[in-house]
């Protein structure tokens, strides 16, 4: 399978502000995965304020795995 790339807006469209301020992702999501018991982290750049969610099994963690994951396509 060719790799993809990430979504965009169709006509050149840069990015999609529907509040003005946070950008709308392209993307169509499916549920694939479902963890239960982990602990999560939400991690902020003091610099430039970019936003990082992680997450950490646990000794009591369950997977649900609905479908299999596909390889994640190129940024450009």
């Amino acid at each position: 399978m060719a790799k993809k790339c990430k979504c965009k807006w169709p006509g050149n469209i840069v990015s999609v502000k529907p509040d003005g301020v946070n950008e709308l992702d392209p993307c169509v999501y499916e549920t694939k995965e479902i963890h239960r018991n982990v602990t999560v982290e939400i991690n902020q750049c003091k610099v430039c304020g970019n936003i990082e969610i992680v997450w950490h099994r646990q000794d009591d963690t369950e997977d649900e795995i609905i479908e299999e994951l596909e390889e994640e396509p190129d940024e450009n």
